[in-house]
């Protein structure tokens, strides 16, 4: 998609003057001087990422950081200020389907993985199989064959991008290189990228948990990671937002049990409502994991 400044400063001025015109000033008095957001959303700056996808207004209520691949230790003072200085109760890490910071990450995990396979061939005194040769020993190969998604991976060109890019997108590989060779047994490609983004979010979730477990375990802080699938890899449907860690927690009926039994603690929640029981229901659909 292509944009012209002519069309960037219409749709800015234009579309900001329609938000002027339906804010009442008592919605600006309420957070002028103060800001006092309950949650922290850390997400990847992926432009097909935005706030609206959780269906909630935002402001002074969501203190948002975004980075290449959500990753918890690329902004660790704007999380540190918002955590302990606004002292927000929710951390929710965000990623989704489809990630290219996940895919670029995955081909350089590849290239290493090979590489020290060719390393480990060379020191070898005895034959080592062709399989291992490509993957270090890592099983990346079905009966069927090697995956249309591993062959895809291996396309990415990491090398190519800039320095800065590599510095920011690299330490990634370590979650990526942990969930390769699981991956390849799910057997459906929406499926295997979708688990890596996941596995990339249990990652941060548990570089989360090191930096404010304390808090945690405190009840001070509530950890959540979460994917957006707009891929439909989770369900048939496009565009939800699934649970798939809270605190470290990531096996599905515990996941499911503990969402179940934030809701019901929440005091301000109506029981006896429609929309209540809609959430219940909708634990079972969308805290999930791959």
């Amino acid at each position: 998609m292509k944009m012209e400044p002519g069309h960037f400063f219409y749709d800015l001025l234009v579309h900001n003057e329609k938000f002027v015109a339906k804010s009442e000033d008592s919605q600006f008095s309420a957070y002028e001087e103060h800001q006092h957001p309950p949650i922290t959303m850390l997400t990847c700056a992926d432009s097909r990422i935005q706030g609206n996808i959780l269906g909630m207004d935002l402001i002074n209520k969501v203190f948002t950081v975004r980075n290449a691949g959500n990753q918890v230790a690329r902004n660790k003072g704007s999380l540190a200020y918002a955590l302990t200085a606004l002292n927000t109760q929710i951390f929710f890490i965000l990623g989704h389907t489809n990630c290219g910071a996940v895919s670029f990450a995955a081909g350089a995990s590849l290239a290493n993985i090979r590489k020290h396979a060719e390393t480990k061939e060379s020191s070898s005194v005895g034959p080592v199989k062709s399989e291992q040769k490509k993957t270090g020993g890592i099983q990346l190969v079905s009966s069927k064959g090697e995956s249309k998604t591993i062959s895809n991976l291996r396309k990415v060109d990491f090398s190519a991008a800039s320095r800065e890019v590599q510095r920011e997108m690299l330490p990634l590989t370590i979650p990526i290189e942990r969930g390769i060779a699981r991956m390849v047994k799910i057997g459906d490609e929406k499926k295997e990228l979708a688990y890596l983004s996941q596995t990339n979010v249990d990652y941060q979730v548990e570089k989360a948990l090191e930096y404010y477990g304390d808090r945690v375990k405190e009840k001070k802080l509530t950890i959540i990671g979460g994917i957006y699938d707009f891929v439909g890899a989770y369900s048939n449907t496009r565009g939800r937002v699934v649970v798939t860690n809270i605190n470290g927690i990531d096996e599905k009926k515990k996941l499911q049990e503990n969402a179940r039994n934030f809701c019901a603690a929440d005091a301000t929640l109506d029981k006896s409502s429609e929309t209540y029981k809609l959430c219940y229901k909708l634990i079972e659909e969308k805290v999930s994991r791959i």
